[in-house]
C-alpha cells in the first residue's frame, strides 16, 4: 500500500541526492576556480619578477644620486618634553590596566612638577614616537607589550 509517509521518504531521498549532485558541482566549480586563482598567481609572480629584473638594470645603468633629506620637524622640540614622555612610558608600563589621561597627567605633574598643556597632544606625541602606547578610547591610554 503507497501512503503519504512512504511518498514523503522518497521525497527526502530524492533530495538528498540532489543535494549530493549540487555540492559536487559547487565543489567541481570551486576547485576549477582555485586552479586559475593560482594560475593567475603564478603569472603575476613571473611578470613582477621581470619587472623586478628590469628595475635594477635600470637602476644600475643611471646614475643614483644621494639619499634624501631628512624630514625638518615643526614646531620646537625641549629635553622636559623627552623627560616627561619617558616618565609617562615608565607610568605606563607599572600599571598594568588602562589609565586614564587625566590621571596619568596628574601623576606625570606630580612627579616632575612640571605642567602639561595639552594631555591630548602630549600623548599624541608619544604614540608617535613609541608605538606599545595606545590609546584604548575616550581617554584610556595603555602600554602593550605584545605586538
Amino acid at each position: 500500500m503507497f501512503d503519504e509517509r512512504v511518498a514523503l521518504k522518497i521525497r527526502l531521498e530524492q533530495m538528498a541526492n540532489s543535494e549530493l549532485r549540487i555540492i559536487q558541482e559547487f565543489q567541481k566549480e570551486r576547485d576549477a576556480i582555485f586552479r586559475r586563482l593560482k594560475e593567475l598567481d603564478r603569472i603575476e609572480a613571473e611578470k613582477a619578477e621581470e619587472k623586478a629584473t628590469l628595475s635594477k638594470e635600470i637602476v644600475s645603468l643611471t646614475k643614483i644620486g644621494g639619499l634624501p633629506q631628512e624630514r625638518k620637524r615643526r614646531g620646537r622640540r625641549s629635553e622636559n618634553l623627552e623627560e616627561l614622555r619617558e616618565l609617562a612610558v615608565a607610568i605606563l608600563k607599572e600599571q598594568n590596566t588602562p589609565i586614564r589621561g587625566i590621571e596619568l597627567q596628574r601623576q606625570i605633574e606630580g612627579k616632575t612638577g612640571k605642567k602639561i598643556a595639552n594631555m591630548t597632544t602630549f600623548m599624541v606625541g608619544l604614540e608617535r614616537e613609541n608605538h606599545r602606547v595606545r590609546k584604548l578610547g575616550r581617554g584610556l591610554y595603555i602600554y602593550e607589550y605584545e605586538d
